[in-house]
C-alpha cells in the first residue's frame, strides 16, 4: 500500500473506535439492535433448518430400511430375535448418528456463510444508518421508501454473493498453488505460504470494506461501477474497515457474534463519518 492508503488505514480504524461514541452523541443507539437481531433471526432459521433437515433424513432413512424389509413396522416376523435385537440397535444408533451429522453439516454451513447472511440482512439498515448520518453531516436528506429499501437488500445480497464467490476462488486458488508449491519447491512453500495467507485475508477484508462503503456511495447516487471506482480512491478506507470486520469473524467460536454486535452499524457508522466528512469531493452520478 502506498503512504496516503496507509493514512486511510489507520484512519479507518479510529474512526471504528470513535463510531460508537458518535452513534451514542447523535441518538443513533436503536441501531446497535440490528445485530442481535440479525443474530437471532439468522439462529432460528437455522434451528428451523436442521430440523426440516432432520427429519427429512430420518424419513428417507425409515423408507430405505422398509424397502430393505429392515424396518421394525415391515421386518419378518420370523427374524430371530437376536438378529431383530442387533437390528434394532444397529438402527437407533444410526439414527443418532444421522441426527448429529445433520447438526454438524448445518453448523459448517452457518460457520461458512453466516457471513454473507448477516452482510445481507444487515444491509438495509446500514442503508439508513448511512442516509441518517448523512443529513446530520451534509443537512442533505434521503427520503424513506419502500422500493429503497428493497433495492438495499438487494445490493447487499449482491455484495454478498460476489464475497461468497471471491473467497471460494481464492480458497481454491491458495490449495492449488499451496500442492504445487510442496510438490516442486517445498522450501519455496514454507516460505511463501505465510506471505499467500497475509495476501488473501488482505483482499478478503478490501471486499468485506467495499460491501460496507457500497451502502454509503449508494446514498451520494453511484451505481455499482462508479462504487467500486470510488472505492478504489479510499482503499485503505475500505480495507481498514474490512479488516476490522475480518477480526472480529476470527474469534474462536463467538466471532459471528463479536461481529454482528460490533461489525456492520459501528463499521457503516465509521464509513459514513470518513465519506461525509471528507473533503473529498462526492462524484456526480450523471
Amino acid at each position: 500500500m502506498t503512504s496516503p492508503a496507509i493514512q486511510q488505514l489507520f484512519a479507518a480504524w479510529g474512526a471504528w473506535l470513535r463510531s460508537f461514541g458518535y452513534l451514542k452523541r447523535e441518538n443513533l443507539r436503536a441501531y446497535h439492535l440490528v445485530g442481535p437481531g440479525a443474530i437471532v433471526s439468522l439462529s432460528c432459521l437455522g434451528w428451523l433448518f436442521s430440523t426440516r433437515l432432520n427429519a427429512a433424513v430420518q424419513s428417507a432413512l425409515h423408507w430405505v430400511l422398509a424397502l430393505a424389509g429392515l424396518d421394525s413396522d415391515t421386518r419378518s416376523a420370523e427374524t430371530p430375535e437376536f438378529w431383530s435385537n442387533a437390528l434394532s440397535w444397529g438402527v437407533s444408533h444410526l439414527e443418532w448418528l444421522l441426527h448429529w451429522g445433520v447438526m454438524a453439516i448445518v453448523f459448517w454451513i452457518k460457520v461458512k456463510i453466516m457471513k454473507y447472511l448477516l452482510l445481507t440482512m444487515t444491509a438495509p439498515f446500514m442503508g439508513l444508518l448511512s442516509a441518517a448520518i448523512r443529513t446530520k453531516e451534509t443537512g442533505q436528506s434521503t427520503p424513506f421508501s419502500v422500493s429503497g429499501f428493497l433495492h438495499d437488500v438487494f445490493r447487499g445480497f449482491r455484495a454478498a454473493f460476489v464475497l461468497f464467490v471471491l473467497e471460494m476462488s481464492l480458497t481454491l486458488a491458495l490449495a492449488v498453488s499451496g500442492l504445487l508449491l510442496t510438490v516442486f519447491a517445498p522450501p519455496l512453500a514454507l516460505v511463501l505460504s505465510p506471505v499467500l495467507f497475509v495476501m488473501s485475508w488482505t483482499v478478503g477484508s478490501y471486499f468485506y470494506g467495499a460491501a460496507v462503503f457500497d451502502v454509503v456511495f449508494e446514498q451520494e447516487g453511484l451505481d455499482w461501477k462508479r462504487s467500486i471506482r470510488r472505492g478504489w480512491q479510499q482503499k485503505g478506507h475500505l480495507t481498514g474497515i474490512g479488516m476490522v470486520f475480518s477480526l472480529l469473524l476470527a474469534i474462536p467460536i463467538f466471532g459471528t457474534y463479536m461481529a454482528a454486535i460490533l461489525g456492520p452499524i459501528p463499521c457503516a457508522a465509521a464509513a459514513s463519518t470518513l465519506t461525509f466528512q471528507s473533503s473529498l469531493p462526492a462524484e456526480n452520478p450523471s
